[in-house]
């Protein structure tokens, strides 16, 4: 815009039209009678004939001309030197909306709630030694966002995100994101809480060693659910809604119906324990140990 209007200076100056001097201006009138002779007027008619253009039109030209010149310049210099600078920053925050992070601070437990719609989550329990919650996104219209608070939030969207949560906390997570898969390895985090509230093609997580009884709630339909835990480890199986199969270990039991139960073998209510409760429905649903 700015250049616009220093050209458009520039093309009014150009269009001023010549100045003329008194004697022009002078040998264009109408012819009258040879003027008495007096000293004076004589003085009069002089100054006119031979008096140059007023001097004020030619400074005002060309202070215009000059001021137009330096806007020019001025504007070329910003776009050779700082007219990156947008593109860079632009750059910057796009860097920065596919990516968030919530500062690791002094939690030793922690809620999170992963929403969004994205074609794949990836889960694990190594974020940063400086951060509680890490989060990626890649893929056509990929974002991340962060939202400190009980419970954090990770909003998602995008081909496929990953979710990094520290290690070093008890953690209680909500997937409330609409996904086509959700997997990975939780097994280094204490997690104390797993709900499944939004329907999802399947779900493949490993978890690790449990401190009391971790609940996993599947309050939504699912395609298929997987469970890795380490050899030894005790889970409960408790159907409300109903299953098209369930493998635990080398057992499989198909047709489940509503109100069935399944334990690993050896299984002690006492001890530290998973429990996989299942109020709505899944397709398949498999308990490993390994």
């Amino acid at each position: 815009m700015r250049v616009a209007r220093a050209v458009s200076v520039l093309r009014m100056s150009a269009e001023l039209p010549p100045p003329r001097d008194a004697a022009g201006r002078r040998d264009a009138a109408t012819a009258v009678d040879t003027p008495p002779s007096s000293p004076s007027f004589d003085s009069v008619v002089a100054s006119s004939a031979s008096g140059p253009a007023p001097a004020g039109r030619g400074k005002v030209v060309g202070w215009v001309v000059g001021i137009a010149i330096a806007v020019v310049l001025g504007i070329g210099a910003y776009a050779v030197l700082g007219g990156g600078s947008d593109d860079d920053a632009a750059g910057d925050d796009a860097d920065a909306a596919t990516s968030a992070s919530i500062a690791r601070g002094d939690a030793t437990s922690a809620q999170l709630r992963i929403e969004g719609s994205v074609g794949t989550v990836q889960l694990s329990a190594d974020a940063p030694a400086d951060k509680l919650l890490a989060l990626g996104a890649t893929g056509a219209d990929a974002a991340a966002q962060a939202t400190e608070g009980s419970p954090a939030v990770a909003t998602l969207s995008g081909e496929s995100s990953t979710v990094q949560v520290a290690p070093d906390a008890q953690w209680s997570v909500v997937l409330d994101v609409q996904t086509d898969t959700v997997s990975g390895d939780l097994s280094a985090a204490d997690v104390a809480e797993l709900r499944v509230v939004a329907g999802t093609r399947s779900v493949d997580v490993r978890l690790g060693e449990p401190t009391g009884a971790s609940v996993i709630n599947l309050e939504a339909g699912l395609g298929s659910f997987l469970l890795t835990v380490p050899d030894g480890v005790g889970v409960k199986v408790v159907v409300q809604g109903g299953a098209g199969q369930v493998m635990i270990d080398d057992v499989t039991e198909n047709s489940v119906t509503s109100g069935s139960t399944f334990t690993t073998e050896g299984f002690v209510e006492a001890d530290p324990h998973y429990v996989v409760e299942v109020p709505s429905g899944v397709g398949t649903l498999m308990v490993h140990h390994g």
